[in-house]
């Protein structure tokens, strides 16, 4: 590998780097949706509906931002594609959720970081859980992931469907 291939490989020209730094910018916007409905609905519904609502609300919000722009490339054309790669997307967001929490229990109960500290370690934890779980498996290539097409024929009544 030349000193070039190193540097590109470490630059905004790979396209997985590019990727990631779009990734976190969506992130931003999503935390800034995420806390302005948590505002504007804390007055209406107690505390912890309004932030799951603000929680679903940017969820959403990022899964369209990284599905038109993110990884615009990898997403296949249709709603049905569309509508997969989403539920992908949510099943990968709830199983961050579970991660994170267990995260904040060992940096704060086992580790004896503090809290604060600690919520900002569980937050890199979801960055890199999510990225990778977007990048293998929610918009993954169709040989490598369980496409939408792959669950159709699985779920076909003619048999053509079986596990390969």
């Amino acid at each position: 590998m030349s000193v070039l291939d190193s540097v590109r490989e470490r630059s905004l020209f790979d396209p997985q780097n590019k990727r990631l730094v779009k990734y976190l910018l969506v992130g931003v916007v999503g935390i800034a949706i995420n806390q302005a409905v948590f505002e504007l609905t804390i007055g209406s519904v107690p505390y912890v509906i309004a932030g799951l609502f603000g929680s679903a609300v940017s969820i959403f919000a990022n899964y369209i931002m990284n599905d038109s722009w993110t990884w615009r490339e990898n997403g296949a054309a249709g709603f049905g594609q569309w509508l997969w790669r989403g539920v992908k997307y949510g099943a990968t967001r709830v199983v961050g959720v579970g991660i994170g929490l267990v995260s904040l229990f060992v940096f704060v109960d086992l580790l004896a970081i503090d809290p604060s500290l600690s919520n900002i370690l569980r937050i890199g934890v979801g960055v890199v859980w999510g990225f990778g779980a977007s990048e293998k498996w929610v918009w993954a290539s169709e040989d490598s992931s369980l496409s939408f097409e792959k669950v159709k024929r699985m779920l076909s009544p003619s048999g053509e469907g079986k596990r390969e």
